[in-house]
């Protein structure tokens, strides 16, 4: 039974699938920093004309749609981080004042910096 590669032969495609391996391990060891997808790129060089490897034609407008949500989303979530580290902060300093002030009420020294 014949596989359908394209053009491209399968010791080409073998050894493309091997190189984004590499990359990808490289990136876990520490050695890279790049995404998936700019080692995709690396190995396979940039879509042109509207095309988007593997996906097909049509497609580069969804994903760069995605690609935008997905980078919204991520300043969204780190906003929302800093607000619940900031809350955070001021209710350890009550609790800090609660506890001067209850330390006091039972007789413990009163600290004065506050």
């Amino acid at each position: 039974m014949p596989h359908y590669n394209g053009t491209k032969s399968f010791a080409r495609l073998r050894q493309e699938i091997d190189e984004i391996k590499k990359l990808k391990e490289q990136r876990y060891q520490g050695l890279n920093d790049k995404t998936d997808e700019q080692i995709f790129q690396d190995v396979l060089g940039k879509d042109t004309h509207g095309y988007l490897r593997v996906y097909g034609p049509g497609t580069r407008k969804d994903a760069e749609n995605a690609r935008t949500k997905a980078e919204q989303a991520k300043k969204e979530a780190e906003v929302n981080r800093n607000d619940v580290h900031r809350k955070i902060e001021q209710n350890n300093a009550i609790w800090k004042k609660f506890h001067r002030l209850m330390n006091f009420i039972k007789g413990g020294k009163a600290h004065h910096d506050e």
